[in-house]
């Protein structure tokens, strides 16, 4: 071999000595960045199903009883999140609302009512483990369901998702609005006639049960919307699932 092969050999192999580990940061570069890319898809997809009713019954909701109610198809009858039978879907507000153009949205999905909490899930996860999890949940009030978040009952209902152009200054529902929308009728439900009475908004509205003509314990003619039932027909469900826990 001659001087000036072996000369040239003695010079390539610094610099292939030279150039692996700058090829070794590559790859690891590459994987990085790879395993970044993969982790934010991941992130991104989870985030999206996360807004999904199928994610509800993943984990909690396991008995899908939430989510087959809210998936029920509108005015139509269907099935209450006891069993009960409803004569007219539309009287559960989850369905009714499932679909609507008279929100913000043309479609509203659980967590756009049910905003998650991270105190609130952290409760009902620690009742789940320890199986003090009430399944189907009692039946909360709008004061309940705002109870972690520290609102007013009725800003559930006047949430930037929905019913906003019945909230007043105080971002509560501002009652006058209220009875203006129900003037028209022969009975209006939202009349504020009795000023010592207050009623909530989920006391006549039942987010995964037939909602509830209140006024009927009192006011025997008023009409009853399809599908709805008289508050002395709610007492009687009510008791029925208390009797039958």
């Amino acid at each position: 071999m001659s001087d000036e092969t072996k000369k040239t050999e003695t010079e390539a192999a610094p610099a292939q000595a030279d150039a692996a580990p700058a090829l070794k940061k590559h790859k690891k570069a590459v994987v990085a960045v790879v395993i970044v890319a993969v982790l934010v898809v991941a992130g991104i997809g989870m985030n999206i199903w996360h807004e999904q009713p199928s994610f509800c019954n993943t984990i909690c909701h396991i008995e899908n009883t939430y989510v087959n109610n809210y998936l029920q198809p509108q005015n139509s009858v269907g099935t209450d999140k006891y069993g009960n039978t409803v004569s007219n879907t539309n009287a559960m507000m989850a369905v009714l609302h499932s679909h609507t153009q008279t929100s913000a949205k043309p479609e509203i999905v659980c967590v756009d009512c049910h905003i998650p909490n991270n105190a609130e899930l952290a409760h009902d996860g620690l009742n789940y483990l320890t199986g003090n999890y009430v399944y189907p949940r009692n039946e909360r009030s709008d004061d309940d369901l705002e109870k972690w978040d520290g609102k007013d009952g009725t800003q559930f209902c006047v949430n930037e998702n929905c019913h906003a152009y019945l909230r007043g200054s105080d971002g509560k529902v501002d009652r006058n609005k209220l009875e203006q929308t129900t003037q028209n009728m022969d009975f209006n439900p939202h009349s504020q006639h009795h000023e010592e009475i207050e009623m909530t908004c989920t006391e006549c509205h039942k987010g995964h049960r037939a909602s509830v003509v209140e006024c009927t314990g009192c006011h025997t003619d008023v009409e009853v919307p399809d599908g709805w039932v008289t508050k002395a027909q709610s007492d009687e469900i009510m008791a029925n699932m208390h009797n039958a826990a």
